[in-house]
């Protein structure tokens, strides 16, 4: 009876030893394939014209919308001028009429 359980143990191992030999080989070609994978994907060639084209795509989208703002910018500064010059001459006819007793 020991000696059946040594050789059952012995046997366990054995095929213990197997299976994890058979998985450092799976293991080692894993890694050997997406090694593989890897360096293909680093050699490949980027599609720099699409990159490029989204790139000026991109640009001249912000330009315009600077350009935009920038002409609104403007509008809204003349409008604040336009309204300041009233206030300011609504200002000076009310000081003037104060000034000449008229109010």
């Amino acid at each position: 009876m020991p000696q059946e359980i040594h050789t059952t143990i012995e046997t366990i191992e054995a095929d213990a030893e197997k299976v994890v030999e058979e998985a450092r080989e799976k293991a080692k070609q894993i890694l050997v394939a997406a090694k593989a994978e890897a360096n293909r994907i680093l050699s490949a060639e980027l599609p720099m014209e699409e990159i490029e084209m989204e790139r000026d795509r991109i640009i001249s989208a912000a330009e315009k919308e600077a350009s935009k703002q920038i002409e609104e910018s403007k509008k809204m500064a003349s409008k604040l001028r336009a309204s300041a010059k009233k206030k300011e001459d609504e200002a000076v006819r009310l000081i003037v009429n104060r000034i000449k007793g008229v109010i």
